[in-house]
């Protein structure tokens, strides 16, 4: 096996692990994102929320670069 044909059994294999990784991600993003807007009735998520203005910023831009990055490992292909 040379160099070049490592290089990219290499990145094939951290191609199919982020395909893998990234829509998990997604879905405990979203839901998380539900429960902090759903459960803001309740509490103790209240008192975060008021406490973490921007987390639901943050988790929605999180999101979005996880749907970004698994868009990109999608189109990318060494064939």
């Amino acid at each position: 096996m040379n160099l070049s044909q490592a290089i990219q059994d290499l990145f094939t294999d951290i191609r199919d692990v982020a395909q893998i990784i990234a829509p998990i991600a997604a879905i405990i993003g979203f839901i998380g994102l539900g429960v902090m807007y759903m459960g803001s009735s309740w509490p103790l998520i209240g008192d975060w929320k008021k406490d973490n203005p921007k987390a639901a910023n943050q988790v929605v831009i999180g999101l979005l670069f996880v749907v970004f990055a698994s868009s990109v490992t999608a189109l990318i292909s060494f064939t």
